[in-house]
């Protein structure tokens, strides 16, 4: 009995070999808008994503890039050795932020800057931060002045001999009276008067 041929045999000898489907490398439709630029609108991520045969709504794109945006900020967030956001740390964001607003700017308008950039501010912190600061100014002028009235020698030397014999003097006359001063006075100059004639 004859052997029946092969499939080999059977096939026309100019046919091509069938080649094996290619495996699509699936995305999921976050992934893809996260690789699109941040800076692309929503309707060019959904044209884009509907070129590369995905279909993604505009509502996803708004959420993913929501999602992304407060991990990075609160990447940002200074964090304590417990893993809790340090408050001091924030309130000196705060207050720099007030100080980097010029004075004539209204306490209002600056809780208004500050929303605006992601930072909640009451008027009066406006107002506690803008005094503390006055305050530390006034107190270092008076002490810049207190340390230029000081009364010195242009040349760093001490007093003279003569201003202090003439303190020395004031002070005895305040201390024994006007007259029993000039006494002492009078006896010392006889007795050098004695001293420089013998």
């Amino acid at each position: 009995m004859p052997t029946p041929p092969s499939r080999a045999e059977l096939r026309p000898p100019n046919m091509p070999k069938a080649k094996p489907p290619k495996t699509k490398t699936s995305i999921s439709n976050s992934a893809f808008i996260r690789l699109q630029p941040s800076t692309m609108s929503a309707a060019e991520v959904v044209a884009k994503a509907k070129a590369a045969g995905i279909t993604i709504r505009p509502g996803l794109i708004y959420e993913v890039r929501r999602a992304a945006k407060a991990k990075k900020g609160a990447a940002k967030k200074p964090i304590t050795k417990n893993g809790a956001t340090s408050k001091s740390a924030a309130k000196q964001s705060k207050a720099a932020f007030v100080r980097g607003l010029p004075t004539s700017t209204p306490a209002k308008q600056v809780v208004t800057l500050a929303k605006a950039a992601g930072i909640k501010l009451a008027v009066d912190y406006v107002y506690n931060v803008r005094g503390a600061d006055k305050a530390s100014r006034k107190k270092k002028r008076a002490a810049s002045k207190a340390v230029t009235s000081t009364p010195a020698s242009t040349n760093g030397a001490r007093p003279s001999v003569t201003s202090t014999a003439e303190n020395l003097l004031k002070a005895i006359g305040a201390e024994l009276g006007l007259g029993k001063a000039i006494e002492i006075l009078s006896g010392e100059r006889a007795r050098v008067t004695a001293v420089i004639g013998g």
